[in-house]
């Protein structure tokens, strides 16, 4: 991808994350679906890996995180995900 493409591209995602962390501040986090905690619950490592080492292996491309923005019935996979979404926001990636 071409510098100038990158630059809007990063733009463009900041400014759709800005947007989105203002409604989960103003909304809540709604309850994720049963197929979104399956997934989550399937594709992170929360049982194995920390999130801290998780996000230093993948953050980079992780562009578009939003697992973090919903509740889940399990609190142990709930606090794994919000900790990789701040582990990401604060690599200076907000993701």
């Amino acid at each position: 991808m071409t510098e100038p493409r990158r630059a809007r591209l990063e733009r463009l995602t900041e400014r759709w994350r800005s947007r989105h962390e203002a409604r989960v501040a103003a909304e809540g986090r709604p309850p994720a679906d049963a197929e979104r905690e399956a997934r989550a619950d399937a594709f992170f490592p929360w049982r194995t890996q920390s999130a801290a080492e998780y996000a230093a292996t993948y953050g980079a491309a992780m562009v578009g995180y939003t697992y973090d923005a919903y509740s889940y019935s399990d609190p142990g996979l709930e606090a794994w995900l919000r900790e990789l979404g701040e582990a990401l926001r604060g690599r200076g990636r907000r993701c």
